[in-house]
């Protein structure tokens, strides 16, 4: 079974990874995410009626309605490869085949479920390091670079924790870079990964473990964070809190991969959405999530968010911004919009395509899977709907995330049922 490439995933789910206070929990995370999946269970019966398939877990199982899950260790191949789960009850889970295998499946060796991951790879690892990238061949397969370990000379354990991040063309190993890289700063071409001034590490960053305050002032205490990643191939978005204890409050917005780009051949169309932090032992935070600017909620604000190169293909890279359709004429916040919901004219939700916007003005391309929202948070954190005109088919994962302040929240809508692209 083919055509599931978008997938989502969060830390409440049964046998997901758990993002903490440690160095390179981010890295088992996203190993877990992109790459091996997770919560690996064992089949007791696959049966087959009309057409939709009832997988029996006596000891009970970790998944949910809409989620994609692998199925291996069939005799019949069409009970294999990645499902979507329709509904489940305490010790089954169904999916839909096509075709009429003999039922029950039978194996030669084991029947077996796991969460899928997105299919991403990891093609360079080091102590909490790590390369990802999409197999996609489509892809440019320009990689993510994320350095997760304790920052040195200099840092503590018991200080705010993130792990440096950037997009690369190439790697001869994880410590070397090959090629175009962002962010980059030709006169401190080193500014993102090494220590180059007093009291500073690294430069874009997610975070996953931080209190108010400064860098030094703490990591936010024990326990998990929470967690929301979506994704496909190509492209994933990441929201996590600093500190265990937070819903939607304190996420911050993070993305990596590849836009729709509307240039031919476009081979530097990779984006990157992180916290732009120079030296955090000066930059006072009064709440643990994100400054205003940073994220992907606020229109046209550029802080924090590159494209490995601009449109002409040469020269550092580019600082982009989201828009869409702007419907109070000022600047706009996603999930924070002046329309009523429901629309009275179709009693509808809107969501709307989203742009990425060069800093210089040039239009490069769509964010895919991401909507706006020009209602204001109509749904609660992580409500999935399939009421939104024009969409028919589709199913949305509306995650809410921090903005501007402690108090205020904004909402996004992400397609769970795609393709993207």
């Amino acid at each position: 079974m083919t055509g599931l490439t978008v997938k989502y995933f969060n830390s409440g789910m049964t046998g997901a990874p758990q993002i903490a206070n440690n160095w390179g929990d981010l890295v088992t995370m996203l190993d877990a995410c992109l790459v091996n999946g997770f919560a690996l269970k064992a089949i007791d019966t696959l049966t087959c009626a009309d057409g939709i398939v009832t997988a029996s877990i006596s000891a009970g199982h970790a998944y949910r309605p809409e989620q994609v899950v692998e199925i291996a260790g069939a005799d019949q191949p069409e009970y294999n490869g990645e499902v979507r789960v329709i509904a489940t009850t305490a010790t089954t889970f169904t999916y839909a085949v096509t075709g009429t295998p003999a039922s029950p499946a039978t194996s030669a060796t084991s029947l077996s479920a796991k969460v899928a991951p997105l299919g991403w790879e990891k093609a360079f690892a080091g102590t909490n390091k790590a390369a990802y990238r999409s197999q996609n061949p489509a892809s440019p397969q320009n990689l993510l670079l994320i350095d997760d370990d304790l920052k040195t000379p200099g840092y503590t354990t018991t200080w705010a924790k993130w792990a440096n991040v950037g997009i690369v063309e190439g790697l001869s190993d994880i410590d070397t870079i090959v090629g175009a890289q962002a962010p980059f700063d030709p006169n401190n071409p080193t500014q993102n990964w090494k220590q180059v001034a007093a009291n500073q590490w690294g430069w874009y960053k997610w975070y996953h473990a931080r209190s108010n305050q400064y860098e030094s002032n703490g990591d936010g205490g024990a326990g998990g964070r929470n967690w929301v990643l979506i994704g496909d191939d190509r492209l994933f978005f990441l929201f996590v809190t600093n500190a265990a204890g937070y819903n939607w409050y304190g996420r911050n917005a993070y993305c990596f991969g590849d836009l729709i780009s509307f240039k031919p051949g476009d081979e530097y169309a990779t984006v990157l959405c992180a916290d732009d932090n120079y030296s955090g032992m000066s930059n006072y935070w009064s709440y643990p999530g994100q400054f205003s600017g940073y994220g992907l909620t606020q229109s046209l604000e550029f802080t924090g968010k590159t494209l490995l190169r601009n449109h002409t293909q040469l020269g550092n890279p580019v600082r982009f911004g989201l828009t869409s359709l702007n419907t109070n004429n000022s600047s706009q916040v996603c999930g924070r919009g002046p329309m009523p919901f429901p629309n009275g004219p179709d009693f509808s939700l809107w969501l709307l395509p989203t742009y990425v916007r060069e800093e210089s003005g040039h239009m490069r391309g769509l964010m895919p899977g991401m909507h706006w929202m020009p209602q204001d948070r109509p749904y609660s954190d992580q409500t999935i709907v399939d009421n939104v005109v024009g969409q028919a088919g589709k199913k949305f994962l509306l995650v809410r995330t921090q903005y501007s302040s402690e108090t205020e929240g904004a909402q996004i809508a992400f397609d769970i049922t795609g393709p993207w692209r």
